[in-house]
């Protein structure tokens, strides 16, 4: 009986995938077609590891039946959705797909402030942003949490000459691209002159609804805010409010509260928008180093270490 489940899309070859490097491990796995619901049912309560298995497949009736399960691995980073009681309560180990996922989340954090700083929305037929393109030198930019994704963005906005302000409750290494470090708790008065934020924050009942009217009307008039991370984060109520979201110069979300906006929300058709449906995640090496953390906590496992990226039950991330 085979003590890890690994399930897939159908079109994934994750055999073919894990190359020589992984191969002495996948005789150990049962890999299932995330479509073959019945089979992942019948096959858990044998299994000691659940791999990928997907959000609208995670219920409390699967735990149930989990009865030897000790270890539990999600692939994206954000597991706000698969977080039920039942699971924060038990002594599974929960892990993610965390800090991997930073190169390309910062990437795309990058696009959206350059399409506003550099009036590319012009070169598809839309009105300039700023009259003359401005430059990241020197602007004063805010990110909003520190884990993988937050680093990589503050990173990139230091190589363009930006002044970068981290704001995180951990405690976090004194990186030399970072200028300044708060808490939660010094966010709000420490926003009103930033020229740019950037939320890269997991949602969690902290963070929900952090972007709020109360924060937004701290803002700067003319600032750029870019969201790469969960839509909740910013409450979408207080930016449409009398039009809140007219005060800012651009607006980018890769994620936004519903998701995908109703098709008649004000927002698809703002001029100071733009909207990229989810997709910041994505990159041509994104799967591969999934995989890699995978594979190299099956050998922790087996090894008896500790597993990489352990998410904190209680807190959420």
């Amino acid at each position: 009986m085979k003590k890890i489940i690994w399930i897939h899309p159908r079109h994934l070859d994750i055999k073919k995938m894990a190359g020589k490097k992984f191969r002495k491990f996948l005789s150990k796995i049962l890999f299932i077609d995330e479509k073959k619901i019945k089979l992942i049912h019948d096959k858990i309560s044998s299994a000691e590891i659940l791999i990928n298995c997907p959000t609208k497949l995670f219920n409390r009736k699967l735990i149930k039946k989990s009865k030897k399960l000790k270890w539990i691995h999600f692939g994206g980073a954000g597991v706000e959705k698969i977080l039920i009681k039942e699971l924060i309560n038990s002594k599974i180990i929960l892990t993610n797909g965390k800090i991997i996922q930073g190169p390309e989340l910062a990437e795309h954090a990058i696009s959206l402030i350059l399409y506003f700083t550099r009036n590319l929305g012009h070169f598809l037929n839309k009105d300039k942003i700023f009259d003359r393109p401005i430059e990241l030198r020197g602007k004063k930019c805010g990110v909003l949490g520190g884990g993988g994704a937050g680093l990589c963005i503050a990173e990139k906005l230091k190589s363009f000459g930006a002044k970068v302000r981290l704001f995180d409750d951990n405690l976090i290494p004194l990186l030399s691209f970072i200028d300044n470090y708060y808490d939660s708790s010094e966010i709000l008065n420490n926003i009103s002159d930033l020229d740019i934020i950037i939320s890269a924050l997991p949602l969690t009942k902290f963070t929900k609804d952090l972007i709020n009217k109360e924060f937004l009307d701290k803002m700067k008039k003319n600032s750029i805010i870019i969201n790469i991370s969960r839509g909740e984060i910013i409450n979408f109520k207080d930016l449409t409010k009398n039009k809140l979201y007219e005060k800012f110069k651009g607006i980018g979300l890769d994620v936004t509260s519903p998701e995908p906006l109703p098709v008649d929300n004000e927002l698809r058709k703002a001029k100071n928008v733009i909207l990229t449906n989810h997709t910041a995640g994505l990159s041509d090496k994104n799967r591969s180093r999934s995989i890699s953390l995978i594979f190299n906590n099956i050998k922790r496992y087996y090894l008896g270490r500790p597993l990489l990226n352990e998410v904190n039950k209680f807190r959420g991330y």
